[in-house]
């Protein structure tokens, strides 16, 4: 090979890197090796400089920051939102359980507590069966599944006043098109939280369910609080009170008790939250201290401490992507548009009376839960309350008595696909079902 020097600015683009790898294969001089020596102590300079903020922030940081996967405590009341993540396969954390009534601002909740620890929350819709540390809930309501066996260890209830809860609850309906499979859900999943239903849907689909979602919303209640009530017959696997089944009430009493709370965990719930009071910045902040306070010192929970709750709860809303109920409002009627009669606003009032005069009685008049329900309640009904009152004083016209309207709410529903969901052709088809509910079909 030629010793000859190659300039490689003479050389074509091609061309280049071969010219500057010989280059660099010359036989170095003493004075070449000098001015490689300098310039790799300058790129090193360079390096510290660059870093060195970098390295001065975190010799700042606390010692006990979990840099992996927790929002960062500064611990002074400054802090800093980060990404979640999940937490290793193999981490066999504490678990626990968020359950709600559908649409009670669940995507609120794992949000702030993403933000609080850091920690991706699980579905019961998605559960693997990997231990994920926190999984979110609607069951028993018929639109939750109890997936996560015996996985978990303790339960926050989260509530919403069911004046805002059930007409949220019809929205995703209408977003997924009332599908039940999820591999249908699945098709829509992407409209959720992109518009309100149409305001005729919302009309005939409240008109028609009203009286058992508001039941529903109390007996959700109910089903962690009196640790498993059931309120529906073990034959009714889909747990939606449809003909031929029905719902049990205070006739039927005592109610069974759910296996899962005798087999799996102790579903009495540590805490409890609501989303009205999660979204006010007034109260915000306190309810996510309660969530802080359960999660705490359990096994591999990473939480923050109690001076960053504030922060986190605000750093949250800015920074948490993931689209909420105001999204609906670009497209959509505000959310006060989708109202309720006067009588159902009444039924809403009753539920709320009812839920606190039991609460506030014998056995839980000692209980903190309990008590923290009931100051809810009052905090539900002073709102139900006022647009009663409104709507009392101006009165809007009502429809003339129709005979055929109820039957022609039924045939809506079911043609959207959620209605007749134990038709006498599907029962039939279901082997292992069939011989145990044939009785109610009256066939031979």
């Amino acid at each position: 090979m030629s010793n000859e020097i190659i300039d490689p600015r003479t050389l074509t683009m091609r061309g280049q890197s071969l010219g500057l790898r010989a280059y660099k294969r010359r036989d170095p001089s003493p004075s070449h090796h000098w001015y490689k020596t300098m310039q790799k102590m300058r790129g090193l300079v360079i390096l510290i400089l660059y870093f060195s903020p970098m390295i001065l922030y975190i010799s700042l940081m606390p010692i006990n920051v979990d840099r992996r996967r927790i929002s960062i405590d500064y611990g002074d009341g400054r802090c800093q939102w980060t990404n979640s993540h999940p937490l290793p396969a193999d981490s066999d954390p504490y678990g626990t359980l968020l359950a709600s009534y559908p649409a009670s601002g669940m995507r609120v909740m794992w949000q702030q507590i993403e933000g609080l620890t850091s920690i991706r929350v699980g579905d019961d819709y998605q559960f693997g069966g990997d231990k994920v540390g926190i999984i979110k809930t609607q069951y028993p309501h018929y639109e939750g599944i109890w997936s996560y066996g015996s996985t978990l260890d303790q339960v926050i209830i989260v509530t919403r006043n069911p004046r805002w809860a059930i007409p949220s609850f019809h929205n995703i309906l209408s977003e997924i098109d009332y599908a039940q499979e999820w591999s249908d859900v699945n098709d829509y999943i992407m409209n959720v939280f992109s518009r309100r239903a149409p305001m005729e849907n919302w009309i005939k689909w409240r008109d028609l369910k009203f009286d058992s979602e508001i039941d529903l919303w109390g007996w959700h209640i109910d089903f962690y609080m009196e640790n498993g009530t059931q309120y529906w017959n073990d034959l009714d696997f889909e747990r939606v009170g449809e003909k031929p089944f029905f719902f049990f009430n205070e006739s039927n009493k005592p109610l069974p008790i759910n296996e899962h709370c005798v087999l799996d965990m102790d579903c009495v719930p540590v805490a409890h939250v609501s989303y009205d009071k999660m979204r006010n910045p007034d109260t915000g902040p306190g309810e996510l201290t309660k969530i802080a306070g359960v999660l705490r010192g359990k096994k591999n929970m990473t939480v923050l401490s109690d001076l960053a709750i504030e922060c986190i709860w605000n750093q949250t809303w800015t920074y948490s992507t993931a689209p909420r109920n105001e999204n609906r409002d670009i497209l959509s009627p505000p959310a006060s548009d989708y109202k309720f009669t006067n009588s159902q606003l009444q039924s809403i009032m009753d539920k709320l009376e009812f839920m606190k005069n039991k609460y506030n009685s014998t056995p839980w008049t000692d209980h903190p839960i309990a008590q923290d329900l009931v100051s809810t309640f009052d905090y539900y009904m002073e709102e139900v309350a006022e647009e009663l009152e409104y709507q009392n004083e101006n009165p809007v016209p009502t429809p003339a008595p129709n005979p055929d309207y109820y039957q022609s709410l039924v045939d809506w529903y079911a043609s959207v696909g959620q209605g007749d969901r134990y038709n006498v052709d599907k029962m039939r088809g279901m082997s292992g079902v069939w011989p145990l509910v044939k009785h109610f079909y009256d066939e031979d």
